[in-house]
Order: structure tokens, then C-alpha cells, then sequence
């Protein structure tokens, strides 16, 4: 697959003498020896791939590829996103083929085709073949033993003062489930009809205003584990419930002088997973409405001052609130940023593993910043993936609630850090350093990359 990718992408450099060509290739390596970490994960190098290839507006082509490979012994992640051609040449028809994103949900790529129409503001698109990844994103076609799942869709565009797209995507997706043996080695996998129905809006509001706005329905699959204890290494059963998941969103965005105001409102409903006997634990749910406001004040090439807060409330009477400030001043070279704020979950829910926390959020970092290049050092405090569930201490089995949570908790709550980023023609390259100050965890990121 690789060799394809290659191949495919000098062909179209080759052709390329006449027309627009953009490429960027990079690679990256990370290193991490925070507590909790896997070691298949601890050292992984990743090479990624992405080629446009324009003839004005009436073809194109697409190459998009990752690579991510453990050097001690993980599991490879391979994935060709796009290997695409459209061809615009034919009045008012559009096609496209080969490996390419289509619209109507979360990781939906097709290898297939797709033909389009257009007239007027209004273009009006039917598309079909293969659904390349799962939802796991594992790969159904370009593996040794192909797995194929159907995948068939329609969408509408409008562009103009207002644009809006409405799609609908009918699919299949594979489901693997883990079964309550010792091992953790069994499980239970089934094929599951899919369909989705996307819609977004975009609109100018005056001269400086935006308002975007979208919902979405989808398949919602609802796992239920049985609770019995002679019962927990079977099957789990999953239900597929026809439009069973829905969110809306609404953005608003304007900018007053030197202000710019953002509001952003969210509203999801979907169940997660349950089980059979209800007494025993609460139904896992993912409702939940979210607001959040942000304000910005800049002078430019000197001040930026940023201020936001996000409320996010669930189904089950849970709770988030995060507010944080920020500033960065800039003379000349020299730049210099912080920032402070507060991260509260108050969980209500009766399913238990989930407590209440309060995180202090800070970042502050001196450095100099130029056209070319960029470095610098400092501190911060994040709150921690994992920080809403308690760790059971088999001693006096009790919830720790601000012990080690490992493997849950994936970032460190605090560490110092080293940035340094620089250009040079085509060529980038950069190196981001942290170091856990309340622990010996390391984790390095260094990437070099050429861009056309």
C-alpha cells in the first residue's frame, strides 16, 4: 500500500508542471515514560503524507497517508485517508473516485465513486462502495484478508450569502466487544446496519458576524452486560436503535473593534451502554447540554487577553464547569504567556468509579517568537483524563479520590515544558518536551516535515 501511495503521488508531481501542486510530508517521533503508559506506546515513530494536486477548477487529485509504527513491539496503525481523482471537466457534472471523505458522520471514508450535479447556487451529490474503516477505524479493504461493508449516501449543498448541506448516509459497521472472562482475550463481534442524517448552516450576520449551526441523528448501539455473576462471561447484547443518538449545535461569532465575542451552544442525547438488571448500576449515559463564551481582546503585534467558560450539564444531574484567563505580550522578539483557571466535575451519577473533583489549571511560558522560528520554556497544570473516576484501594476498598489512577489518567497534572519550532524554506521542524514536576514521567515529541 505504501508503494501505491508513492507511485501515485510522484505521477502526480510529474504531471504537475501546469497546475497547482501542494505537499507536505512530515514524520514524528514520541517518547513517554509516564507511570501508567504502555510500553507497546512508549516509543512510536509516525510518517504521514498529503498531496493536492489542482488543475484550476476542473480536476483534482488527493493523497492523504499515516503511518504510525511502536519500536518496541505495538501494534502498527496504518491508514491511506485519501487516494482520490475528481474531474469537473464535464459541465455541470462532478466525479470523483478512489478513496475519499464523504459527508454524514464521524469517520465515514468510502472507496467507491461519487457523482455530483450542479445548478446554479445548488449541487446535489450520490455516492457509493465500500466503507474503508470501521468505527474503530480498523481498516476493511487494504488488509490481507478484506472485509468489505456497504456504504451509500446522497447530500445537498447551497452556497451563497447562506450555505447549507444536508446529508444522509446509510452504511454497516463492525462491533467487536470484550466478554467478562479472566483473559480479556474474548469477544463477541457482530455486523450492525448504520444511517445517519447531517445538516449545517453557515451565515453572515453584517460585516464582522458569523452564525454556524448543525444536527446530526445517527445509529446508536446499546450494549447491555449482563449482571449476574454465573452470567457475566457471555455475550453481551447490542441493539441497534435507528436514530437513536442526536445532537445540535449553535455557534455565534463577532468581532467589535479590537473584541471578538464567541458563544457556542450544544445539545447531545445517546445512551452509552447498560445492563441487564437495573438494580445494579445506572444506565451509562451520554446526554448532556453545553454552553460555553469566550472574549478576546487584542492590539495587535502587542497585547492578546482571552477569557472563556464552558458549563456542561448531563442527563443523570452530573456537572462540569471550567473557567479560565489568558494574556500574551509581545516586544519585539521577546514573548510571554500565562494563564489560570478552575476545572469542577460534580458527578451525581449512581453508577459507581465517578467522584467529584476540583483541578487548578495554570500555564505560564517565556520565549522568543519570529517569522522563522519560535522556542520557549515554562510550567503548566492541566486537568487530568480520568480525573472524574476514582481508583478502588483494595486495602480498605475505599475510593481514592486523589490517588493514581493510571492507566486512566493519559496527561500529567503538572509538568514543565520546552518548546522550540523553526522553518527554513520548504523545511519545518520542532521539538516539544515535558517533564512531570511530582514524578519521573518524560514525554518528548520531536517532528521534521517539507511542505510546498
Amino acid at each position: 500500500m505504501r508503494r501505491r501511495t508513492i507511485v501515485l503521488a510522484g505521477v502526480l508531481a510529474a504531471t504537475a508542471a501546469h497546475a497547482d501542486t501542494r505537499a507536505l510530508l512530515a514524520a514524528d517521533t514520541f517518547i513517554s515514560t509516564a507511570p501508567g503508559s504502555l510500553d507497546a506506546d512508549a516509543v512510536d515513530v509516525a510518517v504521514s503524507a498529503h498531496l493536492e494536486w489542482r488543475d484550476g477548477t476542473r480536476r483534482a487529485a488527493t493523497v492523504d497517508y499515516v503511518e504510525r509504527e511502536s519500536l518496541l513491539g505495538g501494534d502498527p496503525r496504518r491508514e491511506l485517508h485519501d487516494l482520490a481523482y475528481t474531474d469537473h471537466t464535464l459541465g455541470a457534472w462532478s466525479f470523483t473516485v478512489g478513496r475519499f471523505r464523504v459527508p454524514g458522520g464521524y469517520w465515514l471514508i468510502a472507496d467507491g465513486a461519487a457523482i455530483g450535479r450542479r445548478r446554479g447556487n445548488l449541487e446535489v451529490s450520490v455516492f457509493g462502495g465500500n466503507r474503508s474503516f470501521t468505527n474503530a477505524r480498523v481498516e476493511t479493504l487494504l488488509t490481507l484478508h478484506p472485509r468489505p461493508l456497504p456504504l451509500v449516501g446522497a447530500s445537498l449543498v447551497t452556497r451563497g450569502d447562506v450555505q447549507a448541506a444536508l446529508a444522509y448516509v446509510y452504511t454497516a459497521d463492525r462491533i467487536t466487544l470484550y466478554r467478562g472472562d479472566d483473559n480479556g482475550d474474548v469477544i463477541a463481534e457482530s455486523r450492525t446496519p448504520e444511517q445517519f442524517v447531517d445538516a449545517e448552516l453557515v451565515a453572515a450576520i453584517g460585516a464582522h458576524g458569523f452564525l454556524t449551526g448543525g444536527a446530526t441523528a445517527g445509529s446508536r448501539y446499546l450494549v447491555t452486560y449482563p449482571s449476574d455473576a454465573a452470567r457475566l462471561t457471555e455475550d453481551p447484547t447490542l441493539q441497534n436503535v435507528w436514530f437513536g443518538s442526536q445532537a445540535a449545535y449553535a455557534m455565534l461569532d463577532e468581532r467589535v473593534g479590537a473584541w471578538r465575542f464567541a458563544g457556542t451552544l450544544t445539545a447531545e442525547r445517546t445512551q452509552l451502554g447498560q445492563v441487564a438488571d437495573p438494580g445494579a448500576l445506572a444506565a451509562i449515559t451520554g446526554s448532556f447540554i453545553e454552553a460555553s463564551a469566550r472574549a478576546t481582546w487584542r492590539v495587535p503585534k502587542t497585547w492578546r487577553v482571552d477569557a472563556r467558560y464552558r458549563a456542561r450539564v448531563w442527563a443523570d444531574g452530573g456537572q462540569a464547569h471550567r473557567a479560565q484567563a489568558a494574556a500574551e505580550w509581545r516586544a519585539g522578539d521577546l514573548d510571554v504567556q500565562g494563564s489560570v483557571g478552575l476545572d469542577i466535575h460534580h458527578n451525581l451519577a449512581t453508577s459507581p468509579g465517578y467522584t467529584s473533583s476540583q483541578s487548578l489549571l495554570y500555564r505560564a511560558s517565556v520565549g522568543r517568537k519570529t517569522a522563522a522560528s519560535e522556542v520557549s520554556v515554562g510550567v503548566a497544570a492541566v486537568s487530568a483524563l480520568g480525573d472524574e473516576t476514582a481508583a478502588t484501594v483494595p486495602a480498605d476498598n475505599v475510593l481514592d479520590t486523589n490517588g493514581e489512577r493510571a492507566p486512566y489518567t493519559l496527561e500529567a497534572r503538572s509538568y514543565a515544558f520546552v518548546h522550540a519550532f523553526g522553518t527554513h524554506g520548504p523545511w519545518f521542524g520542532g521539538v516539544d518536551g515535558e517533564a512531570d514536576l511530582h514524578g519521573d514521567g518524560v514525554r518528548v515529541l520531536a517532528q521534521i516535515g517539507w511542505a510546498r
